[in-house]
């Protein structure tokens, strides 16, 4: 997967901040209505141009669709972000350096014929700008999209993917992380990510930070910081995968002792962690989650998991537990992903579907042959990917506060030396 892909052109917005000293950091989000997953709304060159939304993905999807590779009748001209030639801090074109994508089983394949190194900031300036990153040029893509009449005035695929799945020898494209080790902005290719705590609304947008080479104090998750050995499945893969967690949970409005929850298809051995998903898509029974917690299945005008009732009145404190079991014997971790996280308003605009009655939510179980925790999951994990020791580091997130303060906020900071265990975890 490409650590960036862009389309081109725009005008101005506003000036790139200064560059920093601090290890590099990016303020993520995470919002309310469509199919939110976590994003970083970043700028490209100096002066910065049109800010855009890219999505921060540490995988694949885990899943596909018919394979597609025929040109549609709907030919658009989409907004474009980044006009290179105006920047005063690129590098020369490199037109002989093209790369191809393909996302979503090719529901969505995009054609990048030339890549250019440039500095990109951020919307929230408190953030310093990032210096002499390689991003891949995109000037063609087909996308699988119903558009009944093309009336449809500009697809809606993401136009741009910052890709953080694992550094390999071979890259289908430019590779952020690959970028910030070789020029010595790090010591290592690990990253760490977590969310402040959930805000009070349930349409306010969550706030997260990733730092790259490093990892925040204590302040930043609660309980132990628990390695577990990546489980990758058989054959060619993209992404993080962890053994297949236990899930426990108690009912929404009569909490008491948290009772299990089984696995509707027990052949499913790891999870995707996958923070460019939408959902947690897991293989969970459906029936006894329903059972259990309260929740319902709505299936009318569609069919989706839902709370009974408007999103606000989900108790904040109604939460799904998931349980993994780490690498150090006797050690293990759950991250309890409050119920409130899945309700980011992806059914909303389904005709029929009435909020103040119906929450529907960002989570699919049954799901047989498939587990990928995405956006949701992420809420309330603090995670820390260590390349070099085949490790990924969770702890209990949705704690802190300061993401939107810029480096201020981080705390005390310590770097993760190359082939070292992360600091502070057991």
């Amino acid at each position: 997967m490409a650590s960036f892909l862009l389309t081109l052109l725009a005008t101005s917005a506003y000036a790139a901040p200064a560059a920093s000293s601090q290890p590099p950091a990016i303020l993520l989000t995470y919002n309310y209505g469509g199919y939110p997953r976590i994003q970083a709304d970043i700028a490209w060159g100096t002066p910065a141009q049109k800010t855009v939304p890219t999505i921060f993905d540490t995988g694949s999807s885990g899943s596909g669709y018919t394979y597609h590779y025929t040109v549609g009748p709907c030919n658009k001209t989409v907004t474009n972000f980044y006009n290179w030639s105006v920047s005063k801090t690129h590098s020369k074109l490199d037109t002989k350096k093209g790369y191809s994508f393909s996302y979503g089983g090719n529901g969505k394949i995009v054609q990048a014929p030339s890549s250019i190194n440039d500095s990109f900031s951020f919307a929230n300036t408190k953030w310093p700008a990032l210096l002499n990153n390689e991003v891949a040029l995109s000037n063609w893509t087909v996308v699988t999209q119903l558009d009944d009449g093309c009336q449809v005035p500009e697809s809606t695929f993401d136009h741009s993917i910052l890709g953080l799945a694992p550094i390999c020898p071979v890259t289908s494209g430019p590779s952020f992380r690959a970028n910030l080790l070789s020029q010595g902005k790090t010591k290592s290719s690990s990253f760490s990510m977590w969310f402040d705590r959930v805000p009070k609304s349930v349409k306010s947008s969550y706030q997260r930070t990733a730092i790259f080479g490093a990892v925040p104090s204590k302040s930043k998750y609660t309980g132990e910081l628990v390695r577990l050995k990546q489980n990758p499945p058989q054959g060619a893969f993209v992404g993080y995968y962890v053994s297949t967690p236990k899930l426990t949970a108690t009912s929404i409005t009569k909490p008491g002792k948290g009772q299990n929850i089984g696995l509707s298809d027990k052949s499913v051995k790891q999870c995707l962690l996958d923070s460019g998903t939408g959902q947690d898509r897991l293989p969970f029974s459906q029936e006894e989650a329903l059972g259990v917690t309260g929740l319902i299945k709505y299936d009318k005008d569609a069919a989706f998991l839902a709370w009974n009732g408007s999103c606000d009145s989900i108790p904040p404190t109604a939460t799904l537990n998931y349980t993994f079991a780490g690498a150090t014997a006797g050690k293990s971790v759950t991250v309890a992903v409050p119920i409130r996280s899945y309700a980011r308003g992806e059914f909303d605009e389904i005709p029929g579907v009435d909020t103040s009655k119906i929450c529907g939510l960002s989570l699919s179980l049954d799901e047989y042959g498939d587990c990928t925790f995405g956006a949701p999951f992420f809420t309330a994990a603090f995670a820390v990917f260590n390349d070099e020791k085949k490790q990924v580091t969770l702890a209990q997130g949705g704690v802190s506060t300061g993401a939107a303060d810029g480096p201020s906020g981080l705390g005390p900071i310590t770097a993760i030396e190359a082939g070292q265990d992360v600091s502070g975890s057991v």
